[in-house]
């Protein structure tokens, strides 16, 4: 039980009392980002826009920041302008420059803290020629990212967005709240105190990885798939799946609770990925991801409890191979060895098609030979082409004109998929211009760049695909 609302100070006491490393992270604790200086965005003077550099603050005097106890209750910790600065002082004489992680967990090599200093005004700090209006006392610091993957893919996609120390502190208390709202009854609350409550069990919750809205009402046969695909993938080496596949997996191995957003994903991903599957192939990684999410047990059950919620209307229960919304499967199409595409996996680099313009052609054309991938001209009527595909499907005109490549499974718009479009264009023309033009994405099922306004029999409800 929540008892007290604590407030301690973080101080220097001993030798170990320091911060040991800085960390790149994508929700700094601070609330405060950083300025990324890139030539493509802003021309900044003081700076050579070509050495990647980040600037932003470290710590901020004063500032409060929730904490979660080992007995998981909350409490506040700040740092005040002295130990602040002493922190900054000590992180450069122990050389601690190089010290850099991403997100708390993994250190990265080829990122260097190249300046560090004390902001004394706000107008008149360096930060300020930059944007930033930064309390005094705050310890500010520029960054150098020589890693090509981490400014790439992380730090100029925005993925990564300030700094967040680790150290030892000793803690001091500051401050204790003299009413425990949770020991009063209910109706006793003052409507700030309720909302104190609310917000102190939310915290604690999100900090503990847990959402008010769970469910655990699923069988042994997902259990069992998610054992199996683990076992089946330590067997070959933990190649397959991405790493929220692997603990997907450990969730439902160990029936824990997940939530509705998390179901709402299960669902979509077993409706997309089931072409991989194949029974006869347990070393195929389509196979082994597809359990690791539950299996054909999970796809069931996601798609009953969405019903459940109201969140699914009897209508859509797609199918990777249905071609028209409430159609069911028919002659699954398996791909070959049961592997993935690329774009279901943490792949590096762009899926082919998107950079080779000849095997787009062949791919798309592919499509419109097999799967009647059209309109030639989505702003042209075309009442023939969408008469026949509700004919096909036997539905209304109407039915059929929603049924697009831009609100299909298949259809990805992700930063990275644009972002690799674009770069396959080149810069003979404007790509983001023709990107938004013609609502450009990318076509798992045939790999290809497709339009949005488009549509082909392999159309699947679900998409687009954002993020």
């Amino acid at each position: 039980m929540i008892t007290e609302d604590l407030v301690y100070e973080l101080i220097i006491e001993g030798e170990e009392d320091e911060v040991y490393a800085i960390s790149m992270v994508s929700e700094p604790a601070i609330e405060a980002g950083w300025v990324a200086f890139d030539k493509e965005q802003i021309q900044f003077q003081a700076v050579d826009n070509d050495k990647r550099l980040v600037l932003g603050p470290i710590l901020v005097p004063d500032k409060r920041i929730l904490r979660i106890d080992g007995e998981g209750k909350p409490y506040h910790v700040f740092l005040s302008a002295p130990t602040i600065k002493k922190l900054s002082e000590k992180y450069l004489q122990n050389k601690y420059t190089d010290k850099v992680t991403v997100e708390h967990e993994k250190a990265i090599s080829d990122v260097s803290l190249v300046e560090s200093w004390i902001v004394e005004s706000r107008t008149k700090d360096k930060s300020a020629v930059y944007g930033l209006s930064l309390a005094p006392g705050t310890w500010a610091g520029t960054m150098k990212v020589n890693n090509e993957k981490l400014w790439q893919d992380f730090v100029k996609t925005g993925k990564l967005t300030g700094f967040s120390i680790e150290g030892l502190f000793s803690h001091q208390l500051v401050a204790a709240s003299k009413e425990n709202f949770l020991l009063k009854d209910i109706d006793d609350l003052t409507e700030d105190e309720a909302k104190k409550v609310v917000k102190t069990i939310e915290a604690l919750l999100k900090k503990k990885g847990i959402e008010l809205e769970a469910y655990a009402d699923y069988g042994d046969g997902i259990k069992n798939n998610a054992k199996k695909g683990i076992e089946l993938n330590e067997k070959n080496n933990n190649k397959c799946a991405t790493q929220t596949g692997k603990v997907r997996a450990q969730q439902l191995a160990n029936g824990e609770a997940i939530s509705v957003d998390t179901i709402k994903r299960m669902y979509s991903y077993l409706s997309r990925a089931e072409a991989y599957y194949d029974e006869t192939d347990m070393n195929a990684c389509g196979t082994i991801s597809y359990l690791l999410w539950g299996g054909k047990a999970a796809l069931g059950w996601s798609r009953n409890k969405l019903k459940e919620l109201g969140l699914l209307e009897e209508a859509e229960q797609p199918s990777v191979s249905s071609t028209y919304a409430g159609e069911p499967a028919n002659d699954k199409k398996k791909v070959k060895g049961g592997d993935v595409p690329p774009i279901l996996q943490d792949f590096e680099g762009c899926p082919p098609a998107t950079q080779d313009i000849k095997l787009n052609i062949e791919n798309r054309q592919k499509c419109i030979d097999e799967a009647n991938y059209g309109p030639l001209n989505p702003n042209e009527s075309n009442e023939d082409y969408w008469k026949a595909k509700a004919d096909q499907f036997k539905g209304s005109v109407e039915e059929a004109k929603k049924a697009l490549c831009g609100n299909c499974a298949f259809f990805y718009r992700t930063p990275e998929i644009l972002k690799c479009i674009a770069e396959g264009l080149g810069e003979e023309v404007d790509a983001w211009d023709a990107i938004d033009a013609g609502e450009l994405g990318y076509c798992e099922a045939y790999d290809f760049k497709c339009a949005a306004s488009r549509t082909c029999d392999a159309w699947v409800v679900g998409g687009p695909i954002t993020e």
